[in-house]
């Protein structure tokens, strides 16, 4: 089986890599035909005719004619295509719609056809193509492939929603999938703690030679989970149990396990007594030991999501580890050539690309670049244009030029634009940020008057600044405050909530700040050289700021009680 699907992967993937080698040298022309074809698809559509599409002639023409949008700028269209409405953004009929974190209270429903779902698996599939010439054996053994659900609910029209990742591992080809050691059905368990036991409990059994997922934060949790139901794993493989607590039918219909789960149990004698040895030997279940011919992890390794991939030598020892490419709801965009770095070739027929060079906030609009323009070394924000309805699209990411494979850019992902913060995958706008004190502010009249979010990286966390007219109870604050704010997020961020409830990112921490913090930060400010006209206060900032840290009076975590922080009272130096 595994020898077929190495095959099958050479074959299937000959011809888009040779593509990608030849487009590689040429890219500008890739980028005309790719665009061409994407307006005269759909000219005749509502977006189409709106913005001339039929009589664009050219990039130059394109960028006049074709406005930069969001998603708030397509709601409305994508609204009606929930309800059925066709010949919107696309020719195609809407196959699905990815379901993401929104910049509001709602998530955002993305659109997919059917040839975008094919450029991202071929895409996918030149993935492997690229890591099976590295790593030969990469398919020897199992597969461990975790993704979210690919379908989460239809809407009224019958069109499937749910993550992208999941419906990308469903298009995947059926020997590929008879490989995986989870049934699909375990990513639609609800439950975050049943969920990963159950990934642990199938993946345990199995001897594996390659590890997928987006997130490493799933691995870590992944060796935790494995560790701490050691012996319970043990017993479960030999007798083929799904847990101990789980067995009879009605059990499992209670917990939200489909019956196909409990169909893909089997007992393993001598697979349980190989992990019992391991147990006796080593005290825990490391992965490194219960998958010694593991070839590769394919996992995202930049940005801040990246920072976390180096927990995984812990438990993992050295295992090679390949990203897995720029990938958004919106579409897959570059594809990974050698372990051990973010870098991706761009995908030059998956997108239209528009890139627009970092500046300061203040600097004046620039020229906007194509694909063959960028330079090595410098940030941009990218726009996309593709097959799934979106016409220069902002999709709030910040990439930076890495090098060159021939004359085209090497890209990775460094963080989201402006307003937006990105720790775990959970994608957190300021609209967030403002839903959540807008709640704090009407449940119990706070009077905030003023505030500031930034992401901790290394803890996996947000620490929220509060400057409140009046000094709050400590147990108020933890008891009360602390809860309210991570649900005011978990409910405006479908994001956020999932990260929280899978335990990848921590609970937010609130500090009340000194008198004289909002004076303090401005002096900062001004310290950088900057007019005091162009002052703006920053309510969600990528990193903890070093005014904010010295302005903290009291700070609350879940947990503990609340505690002073030592600081010096805000001064101009």
């Amino acid at each position: 089986m595994n020898k077929i699907l190495s095959a099958l992967i050479r074959a299937q993937g000959f011809h888009p890599a040779r593509q990608a080698e030849c487009d590689a040298a040429c890219p500008a022309q890739a980028q005309r035909d790719c665009l061409r074809r994407i307006l005269r698809k759909n000219a005749r559509t509502e977006y189409g005719l709106r913005y001339g599409f039929g009589t664009v002639r050219g990039a130059a023409d394109f960028a006049t004619r074709v406005p930069v949008v969001e998603y708030r700028d397509l709601e409305a269209d994508i609204e009606r295509m929930k309800q059925g409405a066709a010949n919107v953004l696309t020719a195609e009929p809407t196959l699905r719609f990815s379901l993401t974190s929104g910049t509001s209270s709602k998530p955002k429903f993305i659109p997919c056809t059917r040839s975008g779902q094919k450029r991202t698996r071929q895409l996918m599939t030149q993935w492997f193509y690229r890591a099976l010439h590295d790593h030969p054996t990469l398919f020897d053994k199992g597969v461990l492939d975790i993704t979210g659900s690919p379908i989460e609910g239809r809407c009224d029209c019958g069109i499937p929603y749910g993550s992208a990742s999941g419906m990308i591992q469903a298009t995947m080809p059926l020997v590929m999938r008879r490989t995986f050691c989870t049934p699909p059905e375990v990513a639609q368990i609800m439950d975050y703690e049943l969920r990963y036991y159950a990934i642990a409990r199938f993946a345990y059994a199995k001897e594996l030679s390659f590890i997928g997922t987006p997130n490493p934060l799933t691995l870590v949790k992944l060796a935790a989970t494995g560790a701490r139901r050691a012996e319970e794993i043990i017993r479960c493989v030999h007798n083929g149990w799904f847990s101990e607590s789980l067995r009879s039918q009605r059990a499992y219909m209670a917990a939200g396990i489909a019956p196909a789960v409990k169909r893909a149990l089997c007992p393993d004698k001598t697979r349980a007594r190989f992990l019992a040895e391991i147990l006796a030997a080593t005290g825990t279940l490391h992965p490194r030991d219960c998958w010694p011919d593991l070839a590769l992890i394919g996992c995202w390794l930049g940005s801040s999501i990246g920072f976390h991939a180096s927990a995984l030598s812990a438990s993992y020892g050295d295992i090679p580890r390949r990203d897995l490419g720029y990938m958004a709801s919106e579409g897959s965009i570059t594809t990974p050539m050698a372990d051990a770095t973010s870098a991706g070739l761009l995908a030059l027929r998956n997108h239209y690309y528009e890139f627009i060079p970092q500046t300061s906030d203040d600097a004046a609009p620039t020229a906007i670049l194509g694909a063959h323009e960028l330079e090595a070394g410098r940030c941009y924000r990218i726009l996309l244009t593709n097959d799934n309805g979106l016409y220069r699209y902002d999709i709030n990411d910040i990439i930076r030029a890495e090098g060159f494979h021939k004359h085209t850019p090497l890209i990775s992902f460094v963080r989201k634009s402006g307003t937006m913060t990105n720790i775990v995958g959970e994608k957190l706008h300021l609209n967030h940020v403002l839903y959540a004190m807008e709640h704090l502010q009407s449940r119990y009249a706070l009077g905030i008057r003023q505030f500031r979010a930034a992401a901790d990286i290394a803890m996996r966390r947000y620490d929220v600044f509060l400057d409140l007219p009046l000094d709050c109870p400590a147990d108020f604050l933890r008891n009360a405050l602390l809860p309210a704010l991570d649900g005011a997020l978990c409910e405006c961020n479908i994001e956020y909530a999932s990260k929280r409830g899978s335990g990848r990112l921590q609970p937010p921490r609130i500090h009340l700040m000194a008198e004289g913090w909002q004076h303090a930060a401005q002096l900062a400010h001004a310290s950088f050289a900057q007019r005091d006209t162009q002052y703006k206060w920053l309510p969600l900032v990528p990193e903890i700021l070093a005014v904010d840290r010295r302005c903290i009076k009291l700070t609350v975590e879940a947990g503990t009680a609340a505690y002073p922080i030592p600081h010096s009272e805000p001064s101009s130096k």
